[in-house]
Order: C-alpha cells, then structure tokens, then sequence
C-alpha cells in the first residue's frame, strides 16, 4: 500500500511539475530576449544557432525554474487531492501529513540534485561554450564582411582592405590594415598574405600578417618596420554581453568548483576577487539545497487548504519563495560588506526556512495552523483574486 501510494503522489506531482518549469522558463527567457534579439540582428545569426545560445542559457534559468517549478507541483497536486477529499480519505485511514513526506522528499532531492548539477556543471560549460559560439559568430562576420577591393565596415577604429581571397584556405592576399585605436598613435600595416584566426580559450580574434611592414607616427617621429610575422587582436563590436553574461571574459560563471577554489587560494579569501569566487563557490550550493526546502514547505502550505474552499497554498507559496530570495540576497550584502562570514551569509536563508518549514510541518501535521499564517490568508487570498479568472471563496479555518 504506501509504495502504490508514493508511487500515485509522485506521479500527481510530476505532471503539474513539468508544466511549471516549461511556462517558468519561457517566462524567464521572455527576460532575457532583449539582448539576444539585438545580437541576432548584428551578426544575422540563423536558427540553428539561435537555438544554440537558447540551450546555453537554459541552465543559467533552471538555477531558479526548478526550485519554484518543484514548490509549486507539490502545491498544486496536493491541493488537488485536498479539494477530491483524497486527503481526507487518506487521513481517515490513519495516512497523516507526516507518511506523505517521502514522495515529496524524493521528488525534492532529485530537483534539487538536478539544480546542484545546473549550478556546478551545465552553468560553466554553457558560459564556455556560449562565448566560444559568440566569437566564432563574430570570426565569420568579418570573415564574410571583407571584401576584396572593398574597406570593411563593422569595426571599431579599424579598417581592412584585401586586394583578394584564396577561395580554398580562406587566405587574404594583398591586405591593408589602418589601426587608429591607439590615439595619437595610428598604425599602418601593408602585408602579402593574412589569416583570420578565433582564439575561443582568450576570447580573441587574431589577424596574422606574414611577409609586410609598419608604419607608425607619433607627433614628428615615424618608424617603419618590415617583419616576416605579425598578429593583431581586432576589436569586436557590440554586443558585449548575453542574458547579462560578459563576453569579453570568462570570468566566475565559466568555472568550475575546483577551478573557484584555486582562484580563492591564489588571491585570498579577503580579496575581492577571492571574496567574489568563494562566495559563487557557496551559491552553487546553497541555491540547490533552498529548492529542497522550498519543495518540501509545499506539503504543509498545500495541506492548509480545505474541500470547497479558496486555496492559498500557492500565493502563500509564491510569498515564501519571494521571502527566501530576500533573504539569500540580504545575506549575501551582508556576507559582501564583511559582517558575517560568506558560508555563514550565503546559507543563512536556508536554516531560517528549515527551521520554518520543520515548524509549520508539525503543527499542520497536528492539524492547527499558525496565527501568522492566518494573519497572511488575507493578503494571499487579495493576491490571488487579482489572477485573472479568480475568485475569493473563502479563508484559512
């Protein structure tokens, strides 16, 4: 019996679950296409690559959809059984909130296992590979955009001109360079051959020159050198950033757990960047582990509804999840200016919801509902009658 019961409580959670996270990231995604759309009109990036960079971010979303999507299948699904008496039948059987827990507690572990893996490794390898698709984007812009006998457009105090293109080897014969990034100091290449090269791991496209010369000026003093050699980093128009990732750098988010640790180690944990990699560190963590507290407070939220009457379990669920991320963000600013420790800051959020949630587990269990909870089926019921097509039915007993 209670394993073909877990098994129905599971799978009345999975179904609502799945939606959640699907209507929660085009949500979030919808967030994030402002820049997206402005980088596919840059570099006309086509379907195929749109729907690249759509999955590299995926992860970056799921840090926060997968958590809420969990706490609001938990509610949803009890709440369901709630309203069709299943509850009530089951408690008349002596199946209290207490021998509901362990489904719930399986699906809050995978979820949030499924977070831990986001945060620690789809999240840097989806920033890696990101940027890495992102320069090569730009490599053939200005690989297409040069034409031969034509000046390029598209860089930033820089023009090129080829006298023509090996159709083979993408090799530019006869190349004019005009660098007047330095000021005062423009710079003239001529060179025979030159090879446009992307360097992913530095975040650089590199022009190699063989066989030229170049002229500077500086005020009345000009010099000319001939070389067999010669690289020049071009510049890269904008944008400088997706979905508020930087992409001139790899910075924290492209690294993993060990390589965050080094760098608090080689710079220090009072340092700035120290501070700022040790407290990413604890994010990746802590964040996994709100979303299994989180889920798990959807049991009793949910079971504080009642046959016939308004529930509350998700406004009341959407207040705690707006309530964690206040406090994970509090503690962080606190962790930042120095007065707590970053550990103890960043998981700070998580003990005051454990502590929560292990109290309004027992007392929803013994069938009494906290003052303050009653206090807050009011506004969570005015919040949920402004939903579209709600109405107010009722308040918590």
């Amino acid at each position: 019996m209670p394993l073909l019961l877990y098994t129905y409580i599971a799978t009345e959670i999975l179904a609502p679950f799945f939606a959640s996270f699907l209507i929660i990231n085009a949500i979030l995604f919808l967030g994030k296409l402002v820049p997206l759309l402005n980088m596919i009109f840059d570099f006309g990036v086509g379907s195929g690559d749109f729907l690249r960079l759509c999955a590299y971010m995926l992860p970056n979303l799921m840090l926060f959809s997968i958590p809420m999507a969990s706490m609001t299948a938990v509610i949803v699904a009890v709440t369901r059984m709630v309203n069709d008496n299943e509850i009530m039948a089951l408690k008349a059987n002596g199946i209290g909130l207490v021998r509901l827990l362990p489904p719930v507690f399986v699906i809050a572990l995978a979820t949030s296992l499924l977070t831990y893996f986001s945060a620690v490794t789809l999240i840097p390898q989806g920033t890696l590979a990101m940027k890495t698709l992102f320069i090569q984007m730009a490599k053939e812009k200005i690989d297409q955009g040069v034409q031969p006998g034509q000046f390029s457009e598209g860089l930033a105090n820089v023009v090129l001109y080829i006298d023509a293109v090996d159709p083979q080897t993408r090799q530019w014969q006869g190349v004019y360079v005009s660098d007047m990034r330095h000021g005062d100091t423009p710079m003239t290449i001529v060179a025979k051959t030159g090879t446009l090269t992307a360097q992913p791991e530095k975040m650089l496209l590199t022009l190699s020159l063989a066989d030229g010369t170049l002229h500077r000026a500086n005020e009345n003093i000009t010099q000319t050198i001939r070389f067999d050699r010669y690289q020049v980093n071009l510049p890269i128009k904008a944008p400088t950033e997706i979905a508020g990732t930087s992409l001139s750098e790899v910075g924290k988010n492209g690294l993993s757990q060990a390589q965050l640790l080094e760098q608090v180690t080689r710079h220090g944990a009072k340092s700035v960047i120290g501070m700022g990699m040790l407290m990413e560190y604890h994010v990746r963590m802590a964040m996994p582990a709100g979303g299994f507290i989180l889920t798990i407070l959807g049991l009793p939220l949910a079971m504080l509804a009642r046959p016939g009457r308004r529930p509350v379990g998700v406004p009341l669920g959407l207040l705690f999840f707006v309530l964690y991320y206040v406090l994970f963000t509090a503690g962080r600013a606190i962790a930042e200016s120095g007065h707590l420790p970053v550990a103890l800051g960043l998981w700070l959020s998580n003990i005051l919801m454990a502590f929560f949630t292990v109290m309004l587990t027992r007392q929803v269990a013994k069938e009494s509902v906290p003052l303050f909870l009653t206090r807050l089926s009011g506004p969570a019921l005015a919040l949920l009658a402004r939903l579209p097509g709600s109405k107010i039915g009722g308040k918590l007993p």
